[in-house]
């Protein structure tokens, strides 16, 4: 039996709190002695931190750990810049209008309940006064003293973790509120028919025997794990939770269709950016990884949306890696990636459909009852590619074509589907589709901080979400010119949100595109007259080299040097060949990696 609550317990968390409060007075003579910013009345916006287990040294961190002198300098610095945290009821009240938030509101979680919660960040929140939000994981808490937790891929203790009593004084405080981490979908599953594993919550099940999950039957077993946490939080802690934090951060729209019908007011993720008032059920977080800096965690805060993404991209055709053998189709793969990491590439546009010599589709890279199977494939090279290369997955799959090979757009809309429910992608390319005719009309949200001389948030990502969820996908199309494409990306973005848009501009278009993350402005590479032409193109925008073989690898890098030369920070290019090394990655590397020297990902 756990035993409760004592005087010795309670002298212990004091004792903690007076020597953390020392640690404060050290660290504000560092921090608090900066300007705090000018006020403003309220902010319809908010930011989100997802910390997770907080150590004393430095050799005891896990790639998601903080060390507790940066969180006390965080925490200090957060009070002397006129930041102010705030509980999910202060959100709560903003919501319905009763007090609108701090000018500069900040919400502080931990998950997955380490013992750290207890033993450092409770004692911390008791001496700032901090609300803070902590997610359990059901399956973890019930775990009985003495035993193992399966963690990630290993087996930590049980005492690595809170217990119940533990939390029930926590809560108690008022300071800490309890949100579920699902009961048991704090995992990975197995995604495909090679092995990979992926996020529980947000993965069809592929089993041997009997093939990949149904939709149904995902949907039914999430509903079935968030009642079980639920009842668990309510019976343990006295009160049913009103947030969920997604394990991973990973979610899709039915997952967030099965909170809402399960009454969840909150639901937290790991996507980049702030979050709206208007939508408590897609709340972003950002991740603090390898025990950043005050400088680092601080830039969250302060976001510069000037600061331009460097990118660099290749296209990939899976029919170039795919055997008839299993092992050989593995042996190819782990060449590209390992080529991938050579380059210095940022991403991959990968093709989803095999062509024919006249190019119309007439298989696909995935399991879909719309076309014919070339091969289980894409999500294979997907999950490699992310997980071992480091590098983003764009996925290629023209709606002209679609709707050309399949001939119904009902048919078209359940490809995309598929694609989105079967394929852990991080976006899509967009192609034939103009500029729309009125950009003024894409509203950008109210800023989340004051104006600074020289920043513009029209191109953040956050921005360019917001633009696209405000906007009505018939409006969109009709913008430009292409309704069917935008109902393609919505269907995508709803399997996996956060999705990427990539655009492929028409030739002699100079502006990116107001509802994309990446415009790619295509050139055929050799094309002296063309390639002079883009001088004048707008340097947001992404030069994608294009032609019928592979780019020579010492023109490419001249070319890549020149235009890095005129304020071009991403460029690509297409096709390229992983298994004969064309361009050459060792020649065109040192001209076009985004890797930072001299460290590979």
């Amino acid at each position: 039996m756990i035993a409760r609550s004592s005087p010795t317990i309670a002298f212990r968390v004091l004792a903690r709190v007076l020597l953390l409060a020392c640690l404060c007075v050290a660290a504000s003579s560092a921090f608090a002695e900066q300007p705090a910013p000018q006020q403003r009345e309220s902010a319809p916006t908010f930011v989100a931190f997802a910390f997770h287990d907080i150590v004393d040294a430095a050799k005891d961190l896990d790639d998601d750990g903080v060390t507790a002198d940066r969180l006390v300098g965080f925490f200090d610095w957060l009070r002397g810049n006129g930041w102010t945290p705030v509980s999910l009821d202060d959100i709560a009240r903003a919501r319905r209008g009763e007090k609108p938030l701090p000018a500069r509101a900040v919400l502080l979680t931990f998950d997955d309940g380490y013992r750290s919660l207890y033993t450092r960040v409770y004692p911390l929140a008791l001496a700032y006064g901090y609300p803070i939000v902590a997610a359990l994981v059901g399956d973890w808490l019930n775990t009985p003293p003495g035993a193992m937790v399966r963690y990630g891929d290993r087996e930590v203790p049980r005492e690595h973790f809170i217990d119940w009593e533990q939390a029930r004084e926590m809560q108690r405080s008022g300071l800490v509120e309890f949100a579920l981490h699902t009961q048991s979908l704090h995992r990975e599953v197995l995604g495909n028919p090679q092995g990979n594993t992926m996020p529980a919550a947000v993965t069809r099940r592929y089993s041997q025997g009997d093939g990949y999950q149904s939709e149904a039957a995902f949907v039914q077993a999430l509903r079935a794990d968030l009642q079980t946490g639920r009842a668990l939080l309510q019976r343990e802690l006295g009160r049913v939770p009103r947030a969920l934090v997604w394990p991973y951060g990973r979610y899709n729209a039915a997952g967030t269709q099965v909170a809402r019908d399960l009454g969840f007011e909150f639901v937290l993720t790991l996507d980049v950016g702030a979050t709206q008032l208007r939508d408590p059920l897609f709340i972003a977080r950002y991740l603090p990884t390898y025990n950043p800096s005050l400088a680092d965690l601080t830039r969250n805060l302060q976001p510069d949306p000037n600061n331009r993404r460097i990118d660099r991209l290749v296209c990939l055709d899976p029919g170039v890696l795919w055997r008839s053998d299993a092992d050989a189709s593995n042996e190819a793969l782990g060449g590209a990636i390992e080529r991938a990491r050579a380059l210095g590439v940022t991403a991959l546009v990968v093709d989803a459909v095999r062509r024919d010599s006249q190019g119309r589709i007439v298989a696909a890279w995935f399991p879909t009852q719309e076309l014919p199977l070339a091969g289980d494939w894409l999500s294979r090279i997907a999950w490699q590619m992310r997980t071992r290369a480091g590098v983003r997955v764009y996925v290629r799959l023209p709606h002209r074509a679609a709707l050309a090979a399949l001939g119904d757009e009902a048919r078209v809309q359940r490809l995309y589907a598929d694609l989105g429910g079967m394929v852990p992608l991080d976006g899509w390319l967009l192609e034939d589709a103009d500029t729309p005719a009125s950009p003024m009309r894409f509203a950008d949200p109210p800023p989340l901080y004051e104006h600074r001389p020289g920043m513009s948030a029209s191109w953040s990502a956050w921005v360019l979400r917001t633009r696209r969820q405000a906007m009505p996908t018939a409006l969109a199309g009709a913008e430009s010119g292409d309704a069917l494409g935008w109902k393609a990306f919505a269907l995508l973005d709803s399997a996996r949100p956060g999705l990427e848009l990539l655009w492929l501009a028409p030739a002699g278009t100079n502006t990116p595109h107001p509802l994309a993350d990446i415009s790619l402005a295509p050139v055929a590479f050799g094309d002296a007259l063309a390639e002079e032409r883009l001088a004048s193109v707008d340097p947001r925008m992404t030069y994608w080299f294009t032609g019928a073989a592979p780019p020579d690898a010492r023109a490419l890098k001249r070319t890549a040097l020149a235009y890095q030369s005129r304020g071009a920070v991403s460029m690509g290019w297409c096709p390229d060949d992983p298994v004969g090394d064309l361009p050459r990655a060792a020649i065109v590397a040192p001209g076009v990696s985004a890797a930072v020297f001299p460290l590979r990902r």
